[in-house]
């Protein structure tokens, strides 16, 4: 009932012009590049569907998502709920990279919170010859650090991407590299959905 309520409050707020809105919300590492590559394929395929845009941690945006105020949720580990789908929207790889500043620094390690997933997967300090004596929780402050004090650690490839190229930044070679999946949870009952749809074969299209 509450999820029912939450969309019809919603549905009275659909703009003059548009054919229907979709809430979408995703953690904050997930807007660069994709979220925000995904509201320009929306701008430009469905200009007629109106967006909100939510940024959250993934406890927050799963209650969103489960009381209704989101239509759909992307997320890097989600819980499954009942009632409600799951699907792979891109794969990334996290590749260890190091500052090319050739100095100590550049072989500090610094470690980055990805997550259980990461952890599980060996990613825990794996790459560091000690203890790192730093650890953030977000990959882009991890990312700016290291390029302004120098250091290594794992960070998103189409991330580090632009500063491989630039020369800021290097690949470390023989470093293993770890799978780190996103998906889109939303309810069952959007299946039926057009907006909803769309909004999602626009997702998988930018991951592409």
């Amino acid at each position: 009932f509450v999820q029912i309520w939450e969309r019809a409050r919603q549905q009275l707020k659909i703009p003059p012009g548009r054919a229907g809105a979709v809430a979408l919300g995703g953690e904050l590492s997930l807007w660069s590049p994709l979220l925000l590559d995904w509201l320009v394929w929306m701008k430009r395929q469905q200009p007629k569907i109106a967006i909100r845009a939510h940024i959250g941690m993934p406890d927050q945006l799963l209650e969103q998502l489960r009381t209704g105020v989101l239509d759909v949720a992307v997320l890097y580990a989600p819980m499954i709920l009942p009632g409600f789908k799951v699907e792979l929207v891109e794969e990334e790889q996290l590749v260890l990279v190091r500052s090319t500043k050739g100095d100590d620094a550049a072989r500090e390690y610094v470690h980055v919170d990805w997550g259980p997933h990461f952890a599980a997967q060996g990613g825990l300090g794996q790459a560091a010859f000690e203890e790192p004596g730093l650890l953030v929780g977000y990959g882009p402050l991890g990312l700016n650090y290291i390029l302004r004090a120098g250091g290594m650690g794992y960070f998103r490839k189409a991330a580090v991407t632009p500063h491989l190229q630039a020369g800021e930044l290097e690949l470390v070679d023989g470093a293993p590299e770890f799978t780190y999946p996103a998906y889109a949870v939303y309810p069952e009952s959007a299946e039926a959905r057009a907006d909803v749809q769309e909004a999602l074969r626009g997702l998988k299209a930018v991951a592409r």
